[in-house]
């Protein structure tokens, strides 16, 4: 049943980093061609894949910092789910939904307004510079800045548009997760890859259109799969209250719409939730950001080369994002169970159901990460012409291709045990683990990142420094439990 839903899930989630690494893919190869001539320019390619960089890094990241109300749904609905509470349900959903429309449109506001600045930021001074040889072998710094933040706001503030229903898409596709439907989001996943890998080929490669071609693309295809999603939850809504105002025949708390905001009590209790997991989210975009920024500070072909690496990084570390949705949908109803359990019987020892859960996520996370670090070492190694031509960048991705790979291989366990820690309500503990972590982090590439390749060393580190922190807490709470609990007392 595990290995079944995180397979699935996997292919679910990985639809947005799939939708970027085609976009690099398909910049990367036809962005620079000329299509009257029918010839292309290694140097334009470099150029858009480097705008594609900052602009993609903004957008995804932009998106993925929602994910708190992502999880926190996800961890209310498990245990409304575990109580059979069906009144909780269709609140939370109610609330979430308006909850991510009022975020979503946030965003938008937000990339349009103050987009230019954050690119700014993201490219560095550096960034845009790149070495070409002159026509008697004299070597000068070209700066293409100027070129290359134009077609990064152009691609951010397309995909943007799309931003309310990106963000009501996500969160609907972990409540129906969460309720067991793996068919809904899967399908989503097939129509957005068919639309964006048919309309990339035609706006970029055809029409020539370049990143804004691609942002187009991507738009139209998070659009039409997250409408599908939101329909679809929709419905599912319609049917828990139908069912609740049967089983109870109490309108009045049955009347919830899809779309509506939490009063000041709900709002409250979403936020002391959902607080915590938004500063695990900006902490990890922090940290992940930095990672970029500092690779910009090496030059044009350095800022393309971490593009593509990131795509490709973050294609496979979905796998670890489908472990942390299966502890995080697991975890909460055996936790229940168990509390259940425990209180009902009075029994000195339980068998614990969450730490056997553990185990098998655990034996799963390592094989997926051995999976991981072999493809993706594999396709940054030898496979760097399916995304650009430029023979320097090829080279500069088989060189770090190593070191990605070990940070692939953490991955997946190092997203379990944090989801694990999610679905105990543990989330607190990880918002200090995160300081921490990104102090070091922000130390590593200020002091001792000297070239391209210490930006991943100290990816590998930040891994490092998170699954021996999330493994030594999820080890120390299961333990401390393994006996079972104590009979109660009574006076």
């Amino acid at each position: 049943r595990i290995l079944s839903f995180v397979s699935t899930t996997f292919l679910i989630w990985v639809s947005e980093p799939l939708l970027s690494l085609v976009d690099s893919a398909t910049v990367g190869r036809f962005a620079g061609r000329s299509t009257a001539a029918g010839s292309s320019s290694d140097l334009a390619s470099v150029v858009q894949l480097a705008a594609l960089g900052p602009a993609v890094v903004l957008c995804d990241s932009s998106i993925y910092l929602t994910l708190f109300i992502a999880m926190a749904t996800t961890n209310k609905l498990a245990t409304a789910f575990a109580k059979e509470d069906k009144a909780e349900q269709i609140e939370t959903i109610s609330h979430v939904m308006g909850v991510s429309l009022a975020v979503g449109s946030l965003l938008l506001l937000f990339v349009m307004l103050r987009g230019e600045g954050l690119l700014a930021s993201i490219l560095g001074p550096d960034g845009a510079k790149i070495a070409t040889t002159g026509a008697w072998g004299a070597t000068k710094q070209v700066d293409k800045t100027s070129e290359v933040l134009s077609e990064a706001l152009g691609y951010s503030r397309i995909r943007s548009l799309v931003s309310p229903l990106a963000v009501m898409g996500l969160t609907a596709q972990s409540a129906l997760l969460c309720a067991g439907d793996t068919r809904t989001p899967a399908l989503a996943v097939l129509l957005a890859s068919a639309i964006n890998c048919a309309l990339d080929y035609l706006l970029v490669a055809k029409f020539g259109l370049g990143v804004r071609g691609a942002a187009a693309a991507t738009a139209v295809a998070s659009a039409s799969a997250n409408s599908f999603l939101v329909r679809k939850l929709y419905l599912m809504f319609n049917s828990w209250k139908s069912s609740f105002r049967s089983s109870v025949g109490n309108k009045d708390d049955a009347e919830y719409k899809f779309v509506t905001f939490p009063d000041r009590k709900s709002f409250l209790s979403l936020l002391k939730l959902a607080g915590p997991l938004f500063g695990v989210m900006a902490a990890k975009i922090f940290g992940y950001n930095s990672l970029t920024v500092r690779a910009g500070s090496f030059g044009l072909v350095a800022l393309a080369c971490q593009n593509i690496l990131m795509r490709i990084f973050f294609f496979f570390a979905t796998v670890g994002d489908a472990l942390n949705q299966a502890s995080q949908t697991f975890l909460p109803g055996l936790l229940v169970i168990k509390d259940r359990g425990v209180t009902e019987t009075h029994v000195t020892a339980v068998e614990n159901p969450a730490r056997t859960l553990l185990k098998r996520l655990t034996v799963i996370s390592c094989l997926s990460g051995l999976v991981n670090c072999i493809l993706g070492r594999l396709i940054a190694r030898y496979a760097g012409g399916i995304f650009t031509s430029d023979a320097n960048l090829i080279r500069l991705m088989a060189h770090i291709s190593p070191f990605m790979g070990l940070a692939l291989s953490l991955h997946p366990l190092t997203m379990a045990l944090e989801g694990s820690i999610i679905a105990a309500n543990d989330a607190m503990y990880l918002v200090g683990t995160y300081g921490l972590t990104l102090a070091v982090l922000l130390a590593q590439l200020k002091f001792a990142c000297k070239d391209f390749l210490g930006v991943w060393h100290t990816l590998l580190l930040f891994q490092m420094l998170r699954i021996s922190q999330f493994g030594i807490r999820v080890w120390k709470k299961t333990a401390s439990k393994d006996t079972g609990a104590r009979p109660n007392e009574t006076s």
